[in-house]
């Protein structure tokens, strides 16, 4: 027998629901505005953050400390093409910038630049407040060893980048020979400052970074606020290091000779330069003399002309500097 189907609850649902979407009714009137919120802090005025640096009073005072420094003038720019122009990476401005950018100075600097503002600051990357444009934060490996990094900090490893050796004592010296020869221009390069601060230059002992002043950094010795003024300014952007900035952890310090210890270390310059004069190593000048030495009177002279080149007489590495010394005298008294 066939059921009979009630069709009533079926259309009631569908006329609910045709009513409810299809006869929407007008809208109503808008309500009130709520209350304003509190208004945000003030972001830094886009030209104050720039004239922190940009400003022309600070621009012509860099210059003018930059004029002292031996980075804005100096001899040093004459060796720029010295060498096929391999020099030019730390002996021009323009040769650095090549250097930072493409990894190497292709071509011969026949006409150096000394350094200046861009040599160093290369454009913004973030703008914000770590940005120091600088070209260079990052560490390195050494030039004398490529196994050795070279790490001072990110603001400080942009003067590493130039002021290291770039020869080692093993170039010349494989620690198992009596005797070495060497000619008249051999030896580390000039300005091995960060590696006595990071203690691994020596022909001797192998050393350990002196951290108060690794924690200070080359920037924070060499470029605190500038003292004086003109051509007898020190600091800021002349590089010449400030007692002020020596104080700042040895507060009686009136020079850099804290605690005795550059009269010390030249004390001892002095007697191991005497020493390797008698054997014909140098001459009276500090100049190395081509020949070939015993390996002890090598190294005794390789940790001799490293503490020179430093010119710090110890104070990036007082105890690195020190021991050197002694176990440079040792050898060779």
């Amino acid at each position: 027998m066939p059921r009979s189907i009630n069709f009533l609850p079926i259309i009631v649902i569908a006329l609910v629901l045709l009513f409810t979407v299809a006869c929407e009714g007008p809208a109503g009137t808008d309500g009130l505005d709520g209350a304003a919120g509190v208004n945000g802090a003030d972001g830094a005025d886009g030209n104050v953050t720039c004239l922190v640096c940009h400003s022309e009073a600070n621009i012509v005072d860099n210059q003018i400390e930059m004029a002292r420094s031996q980075h804005g003038v100096g001899e040093w720019i004459n060796y720029a093409d010295y060498y096929g122009g391999g020099c030019a990476r730390c002996h021009s401005g323009n040769g650095f910038i090549e250097w930072v950018t493409t990894g190497e100075v292709a071509t011969n600097v026949t006409v150096p630049e000394a350094w200046s503002c861009g040599t160093c600051h290369g454009l913004h990357a973030t703008f914000d407040s770590t940005d120091y444009a600088l070209r260079i934060t990052a560490a390195a490996a050494a030039t004398f060893d490529a196994t050795v990094t070279l790490d001072a900090g990110e603001n400080n490893n942009l003067c590493v980048a130039c002021h290291q050796a770039r020869r080692g004592s093993a170039d010349y010296w494989d620690g198992s020979a009596d005797s070495v020869e060497v000619g008249g221009h051999d030896g580390p390069h000039h300005g091995p400052q960060s590696n006595i601060l990071l203690g691994n230059l020596g022909a001797t002992s192998t050393g350990t970074a002196n951290t108060q002043h690794l924690a200070a950094g080359c920037v924070g010795c060499h470029m605190t606020e500038a003292v004086g003024d003109g051509v007898n300014a020190e600091g800021g952007h002349t590089f010449w290091p400030t007692v002020e900035a020596c104080q700042v952890c040895h507060s009686s310090a009136v020079d850099f000779d804290t605690f005795g210890g550059q009269t010390s270390v030249a004390a001892k310059l002095v007697t191991l330069g005497g020493y390797l004069e008698t054997v014909g190593i140098i001459d009276s000048a500090g100049h190395l003399h081509g020949g070939t030495y015993t390996a002890a009177e090598f190294q005794a002279w390789w940790n001799y002309v490293v503490i020179t080149e430093d010119r710090s007489l110890g104070v990036h590495n007082p105890l690195y500097t020190t021991t050197l010394l002694d176990e440079a005298i040792t050898l060779v008294e």
